[in-house]
């Protein structure tokens, strides 16, 4: 009750378009995500012999793809492994659509090189370290540069976390600022350690210095996106 009112329990709620449970476990977000993609390319589908390489490619980026990317930062690292699994299974269907393969053709490294395109997590971790290049890069809004220290800001020494999480300089450039303001020399675990601030820290360190000093937003997206593909295992 609240000021003489009921409110009523419930065990998810829609919010900016992401359903939000009450276990914040977003399962509920993936099968919705995993529905939608099936139910589209249903649809394409049956117009497929109308549609050119290139008309599928861009159909399936349109009405299937904004599927996966869709606030997947706050969901995908959420969901269970078994979801993980099921949302790469339905990309793999989408990529088999476009390169018109068999319903059971081997899906590889082969086929997202001719596309260009990144695994589902390979694709969130590409949107993650889009957004630190804008909070490097002084493009970010206020509420999310908050959330952010460079480590030169504090100190140039190389500590013992330095030492394991760190990129090519021998420091962390980046720095979680919640409960260790200026360094991420905290254990963290559970979902803590699957929020964007803890997870975009660690990517954003892992990355070659010659990626994190590039100019301007185009190239970077270029080289990241470059270095994900080089670097993924089927």
């Amino acid at each position: 009750m609240c000021n003489g009112h009921s409110i009523q329990a419930n065990d998810s709620v829609q919010y900016l378009g992401a359903t939000i449970d009450r276990n914040l476990s977003f399962d509920l977000m993936a099968m919705s995500v995993i529905k939608k993609v099936n139910s589209r390319l249903k649809f394409l589908y049956r117009k497929r012999d109308f549609l050119t390489f290139h008309t599928k490619k861009l159909l399936v980026m349109a009405i299937a793809q904004c599927h996966f990317d869709y606030a997947s930062n706050v969901w995908f690292h959420s969901v269970t492994s078994s979801l993980r699994s099921k949302l790469q299974v339905t990309q793999n269907k989408v990529i088999r659509f476009v390169l018109d393969l068999d319903t059971r053709a081997h899906i590889g490294k082969e086929q997202f090189d001719t596309l260009k395109w990144l695994q589902v997590g390979d694709r969130v971790d590409f949107k993650t370290l889009c957004h630190i290049f804008k909070v490097h890069s002084g493009l970010a809004p206020s509420y999310m540069k908050e959330h952010f220290v460079p480590a030169s800001s504090v100190h140039h020494f190389k500590t013992r976390f330095n030492v394991k999480s760190s990129s090519a300089n021998g420091h962390s450039d980046v720095t979680f600022s919640d409960s260790g303001r200026y360094r991420l020399d905290l254990e963290v675990k559970g979902f803590g350690a699957k929020s964007f601030a803890s997870r975009a820290c660690n990517l954003w360190n892992a990355l070659p210095q010659r990626i994190r000093d590039c100019g301007t937003m185009a190239k970077f997206k270029v080289k990241t996106k470059e270095h994900l593909l080089s670097s993924v295992r089927f």
